[in-house]
């Protein structure tokens, strides 16, 4: 590392002299290194290319923080002769990612292994609630004969008629206005 912005003390908890000098891939998680490496082998190989990364770079206290890194061979100008890594913190966005991918995971076992009948509906508000599935259980499946594919974006009124559609709607509409979940 030969330059290191001010801003690595507010991302990083460094002082900037403390990286200048320093092999950057020592602050790269373990994991995170070949992914890196990779990246900067592709700028490294075709200088007209830019290469971005998100990888885990060790904070000054220790924690790791995720770093977005756009990486770009700049060896032929003449003012940076050298690689250029512009980074953020995107630690919150990545959390974030990992959180919800956590929870869909946990989601597609509950929704593929329990064996009630459920359906899943979008609530749309347009001042008169609009409810349409959106997915269903493969037990409901199994138990109706209808397929997820057949329902998706249709009201319970296009799906089941007008009679039996209004009243699963209205039973929708009770649960909403009782600020229960349906």
């Amino acid at each position: 590392i030969t330059y290191v912005s001010p801003a690595v003390t507010r991302i990083l908890g460094y002082e900037p002299e403390e990286l200048t000098g320093r092999e950057g891939y020592e602050f790269v998680h373990p994991d995170d290194r070949e992914r890196n490496a990779d990246a900067m082998e592709a700028v490294l190989s075709d200088p007209s290319t830019s290469e971005t990364v998100e990888v885990r770079f060790r904070h000054d206290d220790g924690s790791w923080r995720w770093i977005e890194a756009t990486i770009q061979n700049r060896l032929d100008d003449d003012i940076i002769s050298g690689i250029l890594i512009s980074s953020r913190d995107v630690t919150e966005r990545k959390e974030y990612e990992l959180k919800t991918e956590e929870l869909a995971e946990e989601y597609e076992a509950l929704l593929g292994n329990v064996e009630d009948a459920i359906f899943l509906i979008n609530v749309e508000d347009d001042g008169n609630y609009q409810f349409r599935f959106e997915r269903l259980s493969p037990s409901y499946e199994d138990a109706t004969g209808i397929t997820t594919e057949e329902v998706r974006g249709k009201t319970p009124q296009e799906v089941f008629g007008e009679e039996q559609g209004a009243e699963l709607a209205e039973n929708y509409h009770r649960s909403v206005r009782a600020g229960k979940p349906i």
